[in-house]
């Protein structure tokens, strides 16, 4: 087992586990956002040790000499002592020129940076706040044709980055920038090559930046941009990009609303990468580029591998972002958040709904509801690391009995309550809205109620203080704090199913639960399963 030295904390890595996840799973914070090792916000510095080339893809030539390396796809294969980033090696200075809105929830900002500032349009940066927050950032603009880097940024709603860069940053104000990165750009796309774009949000700004490029390199064949958004006020930018497509022959523009009922002509009614499905279903020879909420970009991408697209002409760029609604805790640069700590008391179980209940059929569409989100769970980039220790038929297994629970008020779930089932999990209140949201679409895609949609919703609310946490909380079983790993034992006094062999368990077994996880594990799976404590207490759970 790998051995790691970070600062003045020694941490154990187990095989095949990234490095980022052992430090969230022994309280190490450190800076992330996409995971996938893309945004590079997670650099850090290896001082001994090797590292593995994956660890260091799409890191620039001089970064990589001096030992740069990406946590979030690092897998050690034997000890190394690593330390934070020096910010004088990944950060210039760049001086805001312009800050304009787009629309009432988009600010268009202009950065002149201190020094040359070589890029590809539709590339990223990462920008730093002078306290330490860092968030990326798209290329709207052309380095041949823009003196200024040009960047969309979206108003989150109590978003800490996103409000200070909307409100408080002025004309003439310095912030540090890192890049450019990402490999969201015309590339080697060729001049005869039809090319598909498909965004929501400010996905639109990256794409701003191929399609000028595109036009500024002669591009010869079609270009269909598909702007996909919930609600027609969301279409930024709409009519410039109209004119856009008027003075450009080869340039087609397709604006998508897909809640919205009563539309112009000229906009569809439908999500983006359904329209374009549907207006292209031979995508053979054709360059794809999606950008914006990773559901619509993993959609997006099946769809265009359905529709004949080659894997090497997607290019994706899937806005994968941490939580923006708490600011770190210090402002020095290298200062890690002290470990989160969870509240008092349990959040109190929902008043039953049997309306809500009676129109999921008394829970007969509550399996098929479940099977199309945790289907979609599964394959998303950013809940489906959640997942790795459990199978999705035992996920839909777990939460179709507690909701039944929730919706009816007769004991149906024998498991964990939320905040226990998920102390181990960094899960920021952006990721939370996007995991809500995601299931929000599947019960319109079921055809529930709005009301009642909005209701469960609600109901899903209750749950966000026991899961939002910048930091694994310790696991509490009748007020006592539980280490973050190992496994303990305790007596059932009621039956529930091993996560093991799916055996039931009766009342009154014995059984080994692992603490981090609380998996369960019946007297038969017990001995597959090592690091049971002889002194952990033995306890009653219903």
């Amino acid at each position: 087992m790998p051995r790691l030295r970070y600062q003045d904390r020694i941490l154990d890595c187990r095989e095949n586990e990234k490095l980022l996840d052992a430090c969230l799973r022994q309280g190490v914070s450190l800076p992330f956002s996409c995971r996938g090792g893309t945004c590079q916000i997670c650099l850090h510095l290896c001082l001994d040790g090797d590292l593995p080339a994956e660890s260091q893809r799409g890191i620039k030539p001089d970064l990589k000499q001096k030992g740069y390396f990406l946590p979030c796809v690092c897998v050690p294969g034997g000890d190394m002592q690593f330390a934070p980033p020096n910010v004088d090696d990944l950060y210039t200075k760049a001086v805001v020129q312009t800050r304009d809105w787009l629309a009432p929830d988009v600010c268009r900002i202009l950065l002149e940076p201190y020094t040359d500032f070589p890029y590809r349009p539709g590339q990223f940066i990462n920008l730093r706040r002078p306290d330490g927050l860092v968030r990326s950032y798209s290329l709207a603009s052309h380095p041949d044709d823009d003196p200024y880097l040009q960047i969309h940024v979206k108003r989150m709603k109590n978003g800490v980055m996103s409000n200070w860069l909307c409100d408080e940053l002025q004309v003439g104000d310095t912030v540090e920038i890192q890049g450019a990165n990402g490999d969201f750009h015309y590339g080697d796309t060729r001049a005869d090559q039809p090319m598909l774009l498909v965004v929501t949000g400010t996905g639109l700004a990256p794409a701003l930046g191929v399609i000028r490029d595109a036009i500024a390199r002669r591009h010869a064949a079609p270009i269909h941009l598909y702007q996909g958004v919930s609600h027609r006020a969301g279409l930024y930018l709409h009519h410039a990009l109209r004119a856009f497509a008027r003075a450009h022959a080869t340039f087609h523009y397709h604006p998508c609303v897909s809640l919205d009922t009563k539309l112009p002509a000229g906009i569809a009614g439908a999500r983006a990468e359904l329209q374009a499905s549907a207006d292209h279903p031979d995508l053979s020879g054709w360059r794809v580029f999606l950008a914006g909420l990773p559901a619509m970009v993993a959609s997006a991408t099946a769809l265009a591998l359905q529709h004949g697209a080659a894997e090497s002409n997607i290019v994706r760029d899937p806005f994968d972002v941490r939580d923006l609604r708490t600011a770190p805790r210090s402002a020095k640069a290298n200062e890690q958040p002290a470990a989160s700590v969870a509240p008092a008391t349990e959040t109190p179980q929902p008043v039953a709904d049997p309306e809500l209940w009676a129109a999921l059929d008394d829970g007969r569409l509550l399996r098929p509801i479940l099977d199309d989100f945790y289907g979609r769970v599964f394959e998303d980039p950013l809940l489906a690391p959640f997942f790795h220790n459990t199978t999705k038929q035992r996920s839909i297994e777990k939460v179709h009995s507690f909701l039944q629970q929730v919706f009816t008020g007769n004991k149906a779930y024998f498991g964990d309550r939320p905040r226990n089932a998920h102390h181990w999990m960094v899960i920021s209140n952006e990721l939370f809205d996007y995991r809500e949201d995601l299931l929000v679409d599947c019960l319109h895609r079921h055809g529930l109620p709005e009301h009642l949609i909005q209701r469960w919703r609600k109901m899903e609310e209750c749950y966000r203080p026991d899961i939002v946490k910048p930091a694994p909380w310790k696991r509490v079983q009748n007020g006592v704090e539980l280490p973050l790993d190992g496994f303990g034992r305790m007596i059932l006094d009621v039956g529930s199913v091993c996560d093991g062999c799916g055996g039931e368990i009766g009342p009154g077994e014995t059984v080994q639960y692992h603490l981090r996880l609380g998996s369960t594990y019946c007297p038969g799976c017990s001995s597959n399963h090592t690091g049971s404590s002889a002194s952990a207490p033995e306890e009653s759970t219903s």
